[in-house]
């Protein structure tokens, strides 16, 4: 294997497992030192849970017989000293096929039946259910019954033409399809509509993940691929065949499913090994590879750096033989490098940034709240040693201004829990317009609006409404967020103005990520009733498939904007609260001292020894904290202040 690429991954997988340790540490040290929320503390477990399990989502996309799965098995399963997955001349892999790891449990083959398309159920929500799958368990110590078990990836089935027409996999004014027919009243279908592959490979237990996905037809009567699987894989291998360079189908493909969605794609053009000749020179092999790479990405409109030029079958044989001469005329080793460059730093921009948008704040806020109690530390100490040597008269004025501070003080908080309670009616109300009995009702709209005409028309009016309410209830979040934030704004003030607190700027609601995806959204709507083959022939079964795809993925968006909210006020508001709690326990701190000081002048040097004390356990808590401050830092980019600039 190229150590590029699988270095690459363990670097990620590594750099993943730091960020976990780092965020387990800051919880611990809240649980240790600090009067949290136990919602705090779960929201950091189930971010750590996730980051276990984040997966750097790579898929491949092509046309039939362009050697995917062959490449597939080079890339990744070369150690297998065979072909893992079923690659052979024509159509190999007959189901989209997802392949990771997951510790949790065995090794396995799940396989989601064909006729589950009778039913209006998404693949997203029948992969909660997996009484609904086939499943084989594997076992990896026995070649040959792995591979047996793999061969069920390309299963068929021929079925009459009636049965795979109300499958929506069959229509006679279809010429893409007449590959399909076996005799007059019978056509070959997939076996299965969905694969799920879990196997304990090195790569895949570092966080990597397979999206194997079938040719342009396949690809269309699945539309959940086109609207969500593909446009959120980090990365996309787009494979063309080299002899015939981009043929209409692959540009079709390029146009419809790559090229707009995916954030990163790369084109390979595969078997070179079909230009290899032995009458010609290295070198004028060299320049027709390099031509074809150049007229490829001319025709993609994209860098010629983006298209890599390989053969995946020798590649194979080159791992498997150990022949280092085939492997470096293959081309494999570019492919790998470019993957370990381009596509893992970019996945682990994504997770950096999610986990800063989450715990940064808090972060910095728990290191200052630290800080500010060794300062509190401090100023008693100095009101003490002030204290030496002054009558109880004065010590006596010194306790009366104290205590008015401290009045002065929870004034300005009673007044802040009066805000505290407008904010939180607000914020109660902010999420009960993102709740999921608000999204059932604006997809009963949808679904009113289509009126059961399962027609592009109907398709375009009830899209057009569901994103328009969805639309409507993100405006109304954003306007209800940023209220919110004034009155938050207004607080803050009013305890840097009144008591000297450190102003702080909380951040805004921002969910123009979201708005965005609606956006995409509609776009992938207007894309499919666009397309002359759905107009001409207005597939009724095919729509509604479209529309569940849609409705589903919305779904997702507005329970990420319900979260997004969430965060977003305890981040606002916890912050705040935290300091006012910090603050008086500051105050009453310091006046215990005065009173105890008060009632007996002779006890300055036994309390200035405990305040001693004190800050030798606080200056410890400080330090470990910072300790986390800098790991995380290190890890995300996340600025904080230095310590010093702020004491």
């Amino acid at each position: 294997m190229n150590y590029g690429l699988e270095s690459g991954i363990t670097r990620f997988r590594h750099r993943r497992d730091r960020l976990v340790k780092v965020v387990i540490a800051y919880k611990d040290w809240l649980e240790k030192y600090a009067e949290v929320e136990p919602p705090q503390l779960l929201r950091l477990f189930d971010l750590t849970e996730s980051l276990k399990k984040d997966r750097l989502m790579l898929a491949f996309v092509a046309e039939f017989s362009r050697g995917k799965t062959e490449l597939i098995n080079a890339l990744f399963f070369s150690d297998f000293k065979q072909r893992l997955l079923p690659s052979d001349a024509g159509r190999t892999t007959m189901c989209p096929t997802e392949i990771f790891y997951d510790s949790d449990t065995e090794p396995y083959i799940r396989l989601l039946p064909i006729e589950t398309r009778f039913r209006d159920d998404s693949i997203s929500t029948l992969k909660r259910l997996p009484i609904e799958w086939s499943t084989i368990s594997l076992d990896v110590a026995d070649p040959s019954a792995m591979i047996d078990a793999m061969r069920k990836l390309a299963e068929t089935k021929v079925v009459f033409k009636v049965e795979a027409r109300a499958l929506g996999l069959w229509d006679e004014n279809d010429p893409n399809l007449a590959y399909m027919v076996k005799d007059q009243d019978r056509v070959e279908i997939p076996a299965w509509r969905y694969a799920l592959v879990n196997y304990p490979h090195p790569l895949l237990e570092s966080g990597l993940a397979i999206l194997d996905t079938p040719g342009l037809n396949a690809m269309g009567v699945e539309p959940e691929l086109t609207v969500s699987a593909i446009p959120n894989a980090h990365a996309l291998l787009f494979l063309l065949a080299t002899d015939t360079g981009v043929t209409q189908s692959d540009y079709e493909i390029w146009n419809k499913l790559v090229s707009k969605h995916a954030s990163q794609h790369y084109a390979v053009l595969n078997k070179i090994d079909m230009l290899w000749d032995e009458l010609k020179t290295p070198e004028e092999i060299g320049r027709t590879i390099q031509r074809q790479i150049e007229s490829t990405a001319s025709q993609l409109n994209i860098p010629t750096a983006n298209v890599m030029a390989i053969s995946a079958q020798k590649a194979l044989v080159g791992k498997i033989r150990k022949d280092a001469d085939m492997l470096q005329r293959s081309g494999i080793q570019a492919l790998e490098v470019m993957l370990a460059r381009e596509i893992i730093p970019s996945r682990e921009k994504i997770m950096r940034d999610a986990v800063v948008r989450e715990v940064g704040p808090l972060l910095a806020e728990t290191r200052d709240t630290a800080r500010s109690r060794l300062l509190a530390a401090r100023q008693s100490l100095m009101d003490l040693h002030a204290l030496s040597g002054k009558n109880q008269q004065i010590v006596g004025q010194m306790r009366e201004k104290m205590q008015g501070d401290k009045h002065l003080y929870e004034e300005t908080a009673r007044n802040f829990n009066v805000t505290r309670k407008i904010v939180a009616q607000q914020g109660w109300e902010l999420l009960s317009h993102l709740d999921d009995d608000r999204m059932d009702t604006i997809i009963e709209e949808s679904m009113m609006a289509i009126n059961d005409s399962w027609t592009t028309a109907g398709l375009i009016k009830g899209m057009h409404l569901l994103i328009r309410r969805m639309g409507a209830e993100f405006d109304h979040a954003q306007q209800q967020g940023g209220g919110i934030k004034q009155l938050l704004d207004a607080a803050y003030q009013r305890f840097h103005d009144i008591h000297g607190m450190e102003r702080m700027d909380p951040p805004g609601l921002d969910l123009s990520r979201y708005r965005a995806r609606l956006d995409e959204l509609m776009v992938n709507t207007q894309e499919f009733c666009a397309d002359p083959l759905n107009i001409m022939l207005e597939k009724r079964f095919m729509v509604k498939k479209f529309y569940i795809a849609l409705v589903t993925q919305a779904h997702i968006v507005f329970q990420q904007v319900r979260l997004e909210t969430e965060t977003w006020l305890r981040l606002t508001l916890d912050p705040i609260v935290t300091r006012i709690k910090e603050h008086k326990a500051q105050l009453e701190h310091r006046l215990e001292n005065l009173n105890k000081v008060h009632a007996n002048l002779g006890s300055i040097q036994e309390r200035s020894a405990a305040v001693s004390h004190d800050m030798v356990s606080i200056k410890s808590q400080l330090d470990r904290i910072e300790a986390v401050t800098k790991e995380f830092s290190l890890l995300t980019g996340a600025a904080f202040r230095p310590l010093e600039a702020a004491s």
